[in-house]
């Protein structure tokens, strides 16, 4: 597919200029606010546990890392019109709609249930196609999400949030999720002197 081909290049172009890094980078300080820290877990005896927080990014998830990523991606090196995106969870669709103009595919049933994300989802101006086929939870959204962006691959980006889906899909979403143990190893460099024992 060429849309794949396409993506791939321009990822593999992308992991190495300075100037996608540098604003990756601000969005990820400045909106996301990262850098996460540590913290101890107090369990008494035995080995020191620290807990990098990634609940503490804005959204409340890791997600926002690969969300952020992949909409500057999509904006500045594939000029296209239009993301989607297919969900039963709350962060990634809620992520999305903060970063960019996005179509969500949702199942009926998680509508209803996520009543109070679809509303703020809708509010940061994200249009929702409810999925009623099937089962009308995760498969069947992500089969009309795919359906729609195969159909529509010249002006859209499919942002898949797992390690999933056709290559490169799961390439981008390793490495953009990579700043969390880049940092963790940074910050054990500088308050402890060396790497964590265990990671």
């Amino acid at each position: 597919m060429h849309a794949l081909s396409e993506l791939e290049t321009t990822f593999r172009s992308l992991v190495t200029d300075g100037d996608f890094e540098r604003e990756l980078a601000g969005i990820l300080k400045d909106y996301v606010e990262r850098l996460t820290e540590h913290y101890l877990r107090e369990n008494g005896e035995g080995p020191l546990i620290y807990l990098k927080r990634e609940d503490l990014n804005h959204t409340g998830a890791h997600k926002i890392n690969n969300a952020v990523a992949q909409a500057l991606l999509a904006k500045r090196e594939l000029s296209l019109r239009r993301e989607l995106v297919n969900t039963v969870l709350l962060q990634p669709p809620v992520v999305l709609a903060l970063v960019c103009s996005v179509l969500i595919y949702m199942g009926a049933q998680d509508m209803e249930r996520q009543e109070l994300n679809v509303f703020r989802m809708r509010l940061l101006g994200a249009e929702l196609r409810g999925v009623h086929s099937g089962t009308a939870t995760l498969k069947d959204p992500t089969s009309e999400a795919i359906r729609d962006w195969v159909t529509n691959d010249e002006t859209t980006h499919y942002i898949l949030g797992s390690v999933a889906g056709p290559h490169p899909y799961p390439m981008m979403v390793r490495d953009f999720h990579a700043v969390i143990g880049k940092e963790t190893r940074r910050q054990a460099l500088e308050k402890w002197g060396g790497k964590p024992d265990v990671l």
